[in-house]
């Protein structure tokens, strides 16, 4: 069988459907940003008739049983003992019998969300198949680096790895207008703002969504409740996060922080608030996956505080949006995009005292606060919408591949021709 191909099937898409393969380094059931992005493509690719298969890491200690309901088009891929924090990296190249599974789906576009050991093995399969491959970009990597092993040696591979992995895609999602603005790559890849969504609604039931995280968690609404949710990662900026805290404790006792998520520095996490006295002011949930016990979290607090500046779009600034519920956000951050300040949303800068003084002028009034958090729902963007968009990108991408790979190897006859007749 030829893997190979040389021109866009775009007549047998008429009768079959698209079929992208996914690739990132983490997936259920572990819970990120990422994975759920993922999750979400899935669900909305089984409405809109897009085949699809999604290569994932094969955790050792994980349980897999996830996979069942995506019914056979989770690959998963074996793990190297190399770990990046929590991550499992990839093993390179992948075994026969992985590559075999990828070869009987025959995919027409290679969609990657993660760069590094992931983006090796796109890149790999574009160069089996002849197909192009699109990246979302959901951070800026570098900087991630820098901060999570605090090297700027690092950051510099990692941003020298990322340079060479962009120069073998085709195609850049971004989640953001502020995040296409803050990256600098050639204008011979094509790149597009295509967003992230959310799925949440606010529902009638909301109430009772709120009383089973009351419940559960045991928050106490008679206090002014603020709500985190992120892996725990410094880089997320969860020491400005607890710095500030403190400093707002020190004016009023009266305020509650609940942090949800958990992972690679939880412990460490865990310590620093012990160290500033403040530990038992908060609510460490753990990683909450059950939606409805989510959107309950939401639904039970005040104000969701978003610190990072790093992710390229706020997904929990969206989902607290659904339910409305604003957020505080660093000032021209990704996740501050779209946001009027005191209109929709509210911005700070990043510093700890300045922070806590804009959480005080915001509980100074709690009717406006909820206004807000009303007009916030304003921001959120169904999933439906979001890949809709990438399935008329996808297709762009296929067209523009081949028309380029048409051209390249026109032009290499040519030197062929050219170089015959020389002798």
């Amino acid at each position: 069988m030829n893997i190979r191909r040389y021109k866009p099937e775009l007549i047998s898409l008429k009768s079959r459907p698209l079929r992208v393969l996914i690739i990132a380094d983490s997936f259920l059931p572990y819970i990120d940003g990422v994975a759920r992005v993922i999750e979400n493509y899935a669900e909305q690719f089984e409405q809109k008739n897009v085949d699809y298969r999604i290569l994932a890491p094969r955790y050792k200690l994980a349980d897999l049983s996830v996979d069942e309901k995506y019914k056979g088009k989770i690959i998963r891929l074996k793990t190297s003992r190399l770990k990046w924090g929590s991550y499992e990296v990839f093993k390179f190249p992948i075994i026969n019998e992985e590559q075999q599974l990828i070869d009987d789906f025959d995919p027409d576009i290679v969609h990657a969300h993660s760069p590094f050991v992931a983006g090796k093995i796109a890149v790999s399969l574009k160069n089996r198949y002849n197909i192009p491959i699109v990246f979302t970009m959901h951070k800026n990597f570098k900087q991630s680096v820098i901060l999570a092993t605090n090297s700027d040696l690092f950051g510099t591979l990692s941003g020298f790895l990322m340079n060479q992995f962009t120069r073998q895609i085709d195609h850049i999602f971004y989640v953001s207008n502020s995040s296409m603005k803050l990256n600098n790559f050639s204008d011979s890849i094509m790149q597009s703002v295509v967003g992230d969504g959310t799925k949440f609604k606010y529902t009638e039931n909301s109430s009772d969504l709120a009383k089973k995280a009351i419940a559960k968690f045991n928050i106490d609404t008679a206090k002014h409740n603020l709500l985190f949710i992120s892996k725990f990662i410094w880089e997320k900026n969860i020491k400005l996060l607890l710095d500030s805290f403190k400093t707002l404790l020190t004016v009023d006792k009266n305020y509650s922080l609940t942090m949800v998520g958990g992972d690679w520095n939880f412990d460490e996490i865990i310590e620093y608030a012990k160290e500033l006295e403040i530990y038992k002011y908060i609510n460490f949930t753990g990683w909450v996956n059950d939606e409805d016990l989510l959107k309950g979290l939401y639904l039970s607090h005040d104000l969701l505080i978003s610190p990072s500046i790093l992710d390229t779009f706020g997904l929990v600034v969206h989902e607290a949006a659904s339910q409305g519920i604003a957020s505080l956000v660093i000032k021209n951050s990704p996740s501050s995009e779209g946001i009027i300040d005191g209109e929709n949303g509210y911005v700070t800068t990043q510093h700890e005292k300045q922070m806590a003084d804009k959480i005080i002028e915001i509980f100074k009034n709690k009717h406006r606060l909820k206004v807000v958090g009303k007009n916030a729902m304003s921001l959120t963007k169904e999933w439906g919408e979001v890949i809709d968009i990438s399935i008329e990108k996808y297709i762009e991408t296929i067209k523009l591949f081949y028309e380029k790979d048409r051209i390249k190897r026109l032009k290499k006859v040519a030197e062929q021709v050219r170089a015959k007749f020389k002798k």
